[in-house]
């Protein structure tokens, strides 16, 4: 009895310590279901916390997009290089500051790393290296490479470099008129220009006033050729000006192109010109005194004239003559002037049959001589009883002042002019023949024509022998 009853005892203790640990499991079960659930909801939680996060994308401070990851970014810069490269060369770069920060929301703005680099793209400024052209120290055109910079302004040169095929001019130098220089430089590669479009921008030409003193000989055409310009710039300039009447002293406003760059060329030409000969008198005892003999024709002589031309964009600007050698002599042209006094004939008696006796031969250089320095009286005042050029002549004044001149006396009045010397009957008439008027005197110049002092109000001029009723041509001497 005693030990069925320890036995039950055993029995009772173990069923409900069983039933203990039983109960502890199933409480420890729910704990660790408990707490995976709350694992599982603090994952999903800070999940969905997460996904409410981006990144706003900044260039120079300015909003260019936003992205879902950061390193979105660097895939964006890193397209954005890469197409920069393949563009404008591996040398290009933009200096642009990027920057990220991450914010709360805009999950409809997000954009894909090619949507990032292509924004990117379109606000940044690309660099790169090039050469830029400075005209007296500004910058006025950047290219690729220094080359290219050099055969630019060697092009704009060529126009102003002429074929010279002729072998007395040689050029010397051609160079700009401007300072110009080559620098090495980053700059945007928007600035950098093609070929063609460097040398129109350096071509570009901009007008300039200015005034210029007209100097002798100046015209309005020369004046518009040394400056470029036409002659009706000129008178557009100078409103109220006859610019064809300009006279030495005169100013007149020009409104001259001036280029960006002006090419400025020196060349040195050789020329040959004449010398001219110089006429010399002598004296001669064996030839009447108011005529002349030639005795040798001169002969020009040769001299090489080296001379330094400048222009600037091909219009000449300035000569100088270098140097002058001369080549051949000239010869003098020799004349001999007479001396020997004419013998003085006496005056025929006015209706005796000296009046027709035969005149002495014709002198030709002398008749010529004659009617040369007659004519230069030409438009003298008639003056009765005057003798000279200071104060008019009459008729006979005339023909005795100008005879005078070659050392030949002939009377003073016209009556007794009428009868001396030889008789020439109009057929046989000379230059340089005195022709004879009822009271009127002349002197023949060819041609039916006659150089004479006419009458008061009048002027020592040349006439008609036609219609005159002439008495006859004399030859004093």
């Amino acid at each position: 009895m005693e030990k069925e009853s320890i036995g039950k005892k055993a029995k009772d203790l173990w069923e409900k310590h069983m039933k203990n640990a039983n109960s502890k499991a199933v409480q420890w079960r729910k704990l660790l279901i408990a707490f995976s659930m709350i694992f599982v909801l603090g994952i999903a939680g800070f999940i969905f916390y997460q996904s409410g996060f981006s990144y706003r994308v900044t260039l120079n401070g300015e909003e260019v997009g936003f992205v879902k990851e950061e390193e979105m970014v660097e895939e964006a810069l890193i397209l954005v290089e890469e197409d920069m490269m393949k563009k404008y060369g591996e040398k290009a770069y933009f200096n642009e500051e990027v920057e990220v920060d991450r914010v709360r929301g805009h999950k409809d703005d997000l954009a894909s790393p090619e949507e990032l680099g292509e924004r990117i793209s379109q606000n940044i400024e690309v660099y790169r290296p090039a050469s830029v052209i400075l005209v007296d120290g500004q910058e006025e055109v950047a290219v690729d490479s220094k080359e290219k910079a050099e055969a630019i302004l060697e092009e704009i040169k060529r126009p102003y470099i002429k074929d010279k095929k002729d072998k007395n001019i040689e050029v010397l130098k051609v160079s700009f008129k401007q300072k110009v220089e080559i620098i090495a430089k980053d700059v945007p590669v928007k600035e950098i220009l093609s070929r063609a479009q460097a040398i129109m921008a350096l071509g570009v030409t901009n007008d300039r006033a200015r005034t210029y003193k007209v100097s002798r000989g100046d015209t309005a055409w020369g004046i518009s050729r040394s400056f470029n310009m036409r002659t009706e710039e000129i008178e557009k300039a100078n409103p109220g000006k006859d610019i064809e009447k300009l006279k030495p002293g005169d100013e007149i406003n020009l409104v001259v192109p001036e280029s960006l760059l002006e090419v400025v060329s020196v060349e040195r030409h050789k020329d040959t010109e004449d010398i001219d000969f110089e006429t010399e008198e002598k004296n001669d005892p064996s030839i009447y005194r108011g005529e002349k003999k030639v005795k040798s024709e001169g002969k020009k002589g040769k001299k090489e004239i080296i001379t330094e031309v400048t222009f600037v964009n091909g219009v000449e600007t300035k000569r100088k003559v270098k140097k002058e050698t001369v080549i051949e002599e000239p010869e003098n042209k020799v004349v001999l002037v007479g001396t020997k006094e004419r013998p003085r004939p006496r005056p025929a008696v006015r209706g005796s049959a000296a009046n027709r006796r035969p005149a002495p031969t014709y002198n030709g250089n002398l008749g010529a001589a004659i009617v040369a320095t007659a004519k230069h009286y030409l438009g003298t005042p008639y003056r009765t009883g005057g003798s000279s050029p200071a104060t008019g002549f009459d008729c006979s004044g005339f023909t005795s002042y100008v005879y005078s001149q070659y050392g030949i006396s002939i009377p003073r009045t016209s009556w007794a002019q009428a009868s001396y010397g030889g008789y020439v009957p109009r057929s046989q008439l000379r230059p340089g023949d005195i022709v004879a008027f009822p009271g009127h005197v002349g002197i023949y110049v060819g041609n039916n024509q006659y150089i004479h002092s006419p009458q008061t109000g009048d002027v020592v001029k040349i006439s008609s022998l036609s219609g005159r009723r002439l008495l006859g041509g004399r030859r004093p001497y």
